[in-house]
């Protein structure tokens, strides 16, 4: 079997599939899926219980009830699973008495790199006509260089997760 490398997107739309709006029981997989959907991809402020709060990258502030809710779970599971993600460095949960806030540890290391200004495409000539690709696998970069040297795409060495699975 290939060892498997790299890393896909998955577009926050996805949550409007069908699919993934079916009524179930999420797995820890599809809880763990959900809170990487769900955190906020930049630095930003909301409104909070009639108080101006900062989110920053990779946080989201929710409720445990909001989420045993939309996971179909009990609110000892829940506790449960945010206990694991604490004990496996994951996450790092805050609770007070009328938010939870979820800060995702290792939140850059699933997402896509910002590209600079200028690096998001790469014109290739496959016919008449001019093609323009968005790079978004910078891992898979030895198969998009071709042999060029100079190109605009950057290498990725990304660390192996030390993450055990409990799924």
């Amino acid at each position: 079997m290939m060892a498997q490398v790299g890393w896909i997107s998955i577009h926050r739309k996805i949550r409007e599939h069908s699919f993934f709006r079916q009524k179930r029981t999420f797995s820890y997989f599809e809880a763990w899926i959900d809170l990487l959907l769900s955190a906020s991809h930049k630095e930003s402020t909301i409104l909070l219980n009639a108080n101006i709060t900062s989110v920053k990258r990779g946080e989201l502030i929710t409720s445990k009830k909001s989420l045993g809710e939309r996971w179909g779970w009990s609110n000892n599971k829940v506790n449960k699973f945010m206990r694991i993600l604490e004990e496996d460095q994951m996450a790092i949960v805050k609770c007070t008495s009328k938010y939870t806030r979820i800060t995702l540890v290792n939140y850059d290391l699933y997402q896509v790199a910002p590209l600079k200004k200028g690096d998001q495409t790469h014109t290739i000539n496959t016919s008449d006509k001019d093609h323009t690709h968005t790079f978004n696998n910078i891992n898979n970069s030895k198969n998009a260089n071709n042999g060029d040297e100079n190109n605009n795409v950057e290498q990725n060495n990304e660390q192996p997760s030390n993450y055990r699975l409990y799924f």
